[in-house]
């Protein structure tokens, strides 16, 4: 009985996949025509500052220079390169939240899928690439578990691509070669594949800001609610 269940809860997961992969992700027919390696050399840069020197003078040492994609491909080869996974990885405390979940895969090698995709978004961004963000949702591993999960997507020239350092340092530490499986792949690419990703939204905290006002708010109306009760007592 538990195994029918879990086939058909893998099968609906499946069928969400391969719907939101058509509806917001789109073909990969631009990317089978134009190498990832044209697109990023062609695209026009506009390169953010982390506002942190620290920061950016760790990716300037990472990245050096160098073509667009050398930039890109060093970057995303020295994250893989430098993941142990750890869900209790080191933070800084600049004030960014974003930032702060990136201190880990830069300055210690460690961290979790929201840490890499954190420092992959600020290391793109750093170079220039636009169009770079952070998704939220699900992957279906091959053993069928369904895991939460956070990873980047790069618009580039009408296309969607997926870049997950995270992943990518999960089988370098199990092959000890990067195989760049998840280096600017279109979605679609993936359909019939494991992981499968399931893209749920993106995720918009404005570099912490946004989730930091959140919490404020929640704060704040936990404590209406307990000076409501409290005054009732």
């Amino acid at each position: 009985m538990k195994s029918k269940t879990g086939k058909r809860l893998l099968s609906a997961a499946l069928a969400v996949a391969a719907v939101l992969g058509m509806m917001m992700l789109g073909a990969p027919a631009a990317h089978a025509r134009t190498s990832i390696q044209d697109t990023l050399n062609s695209v026009k840069l506009t390169p953010i500052s982390t506002g942190n020197s620290k920061y950016d003078a760790k990716l300037e040492a990472i990245v050096g220079a160098g073509s667009t994609y050398d930039r890109v491909l060093r970057g995303y080869t020295w994250l893989a390169e430098n993941m142990t996974y750890d869900n209790y990885a080191p933070k800084d405390n600049t004030g960014n939240l974003w930032l702060d979940m990136a201190y880990g895969p830069l300055f210690t090698g460690r961290g979790s899928c929201k840490n890499y995709s954190a420092a992959t978004y600020y290391m793109l961004r750093y170079i220039g690439v636009p169009g770079v963000q952070r998704w939220t949702g699900f992957v279906i591993n091959r053993n069928g578990r369904i895991q939460y999960h956070k990873w980047n997507v790069v618009m580039l020239g009408g296309s969607i691509y997926l870049v997950d350092a995270q992943i990518e340092g999960t089988a370098y530490n199990r092959t000890g070669r990067v195989g760049y499986t998840y280096f600017f792949k279109t979605f679609g690419s993936y359909f019939g594949t494991t992981p499968i990703y399931i893209p749920l939204w993106p995720t918009f905290e404005a570099e912490g800001r946004l989730l930091g006002q959140s919490l404020n708010l929640l704060g704040a109306s936990g404590r209406f609610i307990y000076s409501a009760i409290a005054s009732l007592s």
